[in-house]
């Protein structure tokens, strides 16, 4: 036996309501979806630069020393006592200014002894040729034998013997005073004074104080094993010496940048250090404003040429992978497509030569490549002219 329910036809109403709103509520997004279709994927944010055609400086960079031209360490000739210092410390001197005197009066004994002796031994020296002439006489008169008149010339050259000597030893007590006023042996700024008045130093041995030559200055650096055939076509297509320059970095207080000093290449080391894979160069400045400071750390810059009409990037663009070196380029489209490169030198500035795979003007990504699928659609979040923030680039190469 079968049951029936009979519904109130309101509650008939209210379930073809309730059947109705769950039709709607289930095909309503299915049907939209068919509408709208596959959603779009979101577009990475990238920043980009342009790629830029100058004239480049060719160039070599690296850390260098500053190192002085000349440095003496300043010893006494002779032993003796400190008297006076003629100088303060820390101050430029010429060639041959006083810096110290000994006490004189030990050395003045020994030049007044030295030349006494030298009067005794010419007068023995007078009385010994005299002696030898006289028995030359009596030897040709026969009062004499030949063989005491040859004992008696023997004699005389002896004695003439010994006034050399005792010349030479006065001329050395001579030099021994002369040695007590100890002067400069050249121009240039004097270090810490090491010996006071009153302090006993030795010959050649105590070091009194320490002189180094500003002007010139060498800067002594190294360039990559990698770049000496450049350094070397550039010589042998260069009539004269390499200019360099050598800058100090700015202080975190100083506004303007350094502007350095300029000279030339004047020393390449004869081997390539194997621990380390470089060449060591040094430079000469003429300083003559004191830029450069021995001990210094500064930039210094070989000028190897110019490279006309270089395409350049900036480095953050460059990507590798294992085709090689590459770069994403965003057309008209805001698509970024994969571009092959072969690249150059690093330019000073954050640039890099391109020498295939690039024209002028082309917008290449420096930010955001991690995001992108080759020929994707990206959105530009910032570019400007040589780099990815805008500024404007710094001419020269570096070395890699």
């Amino acid at each position: 036996m079968r049951a029936v329910i009979f519904l109130h036809p309101i509650d008939a109403a209210r379930m073809r309501a309730f059947l109705l709103v769950l039709a709607i509520l289930v095909l309503g997004p299915a049907c939209s979806r068919e509408r709208k279709g596959p959603a779009e994927p979101p577009r990475p944010p990238v920043r980009v630069a342009f790629s830029d055609v100058a004239n480049v400086p060719i160039e070599l960079s690296a850390i260098g020393t500053v190192e002085p031209s000349a440095r003496v360490s300043l010893r006494p000739r002779v032993t003796g006592l400190v008297t006076a210092v003629k100088f303060q410390e820390g101050a430029d001197v010429a060639e041959g200014d006083v810096l110290f005197v000994l006490d004189k009066r030990p050395f003045e004994v020994a030049l007044r002894e030295a030349e006494a002796n030298l009067q005794r031994s010419r007068t023995q020296a007078a009385n010994a040729a005299a002696q030898a002439d006289r028995y030359e006489e009596l030897a040709r008169e026969g009062v004499a034998s030949r063989q005491d008149a040859e004992l008696r010339r023997a004699e005389a050259r002896a004695a003439a013997a010994a006034v050399d000597a005792f010349r030479a030893a006065m001329v050395a007590r001579r030099l021994d005073l002369e040695y007590t006023t100890i002067r400069a042996p050249m121009a240039g700024r004097t270090g810490s004074i090491l010996v006071r008045e009153g302090n006993l130093v030795r010959a050649n041995e105590t070091v009194l104080v320490e002189i180094v030559r500003l002007a010139p200055a060498f800067v002594s650096f190294a360039i990559p094993e990698a770049s000496v055939p450049t350094l070397q076509q550039a010589m042998a297509n260069s009539s004269g010496p390499l200019p360099v320059s050598a800058a100090a970095a700015p202080s975190g207080d100083a506004g303007a940048p350094n502007p350095g000093e300029e000279g030339t290449l004047s020393f390449i080391d004869s081997t390539i250090d194997r621990a380390t894979g470089t060449l060591r160069l040094r430079a000469t400045f003429e300083n003559t404003s004191r830029t450069l400071w021995p001990g210094q750390f500064v930039q210094a810059t070989v000028r190897l040429g110019v490279r006309e009409g270089a395409v350049v990037i900036p480095s953050e663009a460059l990507q590798t992978g294992p085709a090689g070196t590459f770069v994403f380029v965003v057309g008209a489209d805001e698509a970024a497509q994969m571009r092959p490169v072969q690249v150059g030198e690093r330019v000073a500035g954050g640039r890099i030569l391109v020498q295939s795979g690039l024209t002028g003007g082309e917008r290449v990504v420096t930010d955001g490549q991690l995001r992108i699928q080759p020929g994707a659609k990206v959105t530009i979040v910032g570019e400007g002219p040589g780099s990815a923030a805008g500024a404007a680039p710094a001419p020269g190469v570096e070395a890699r």
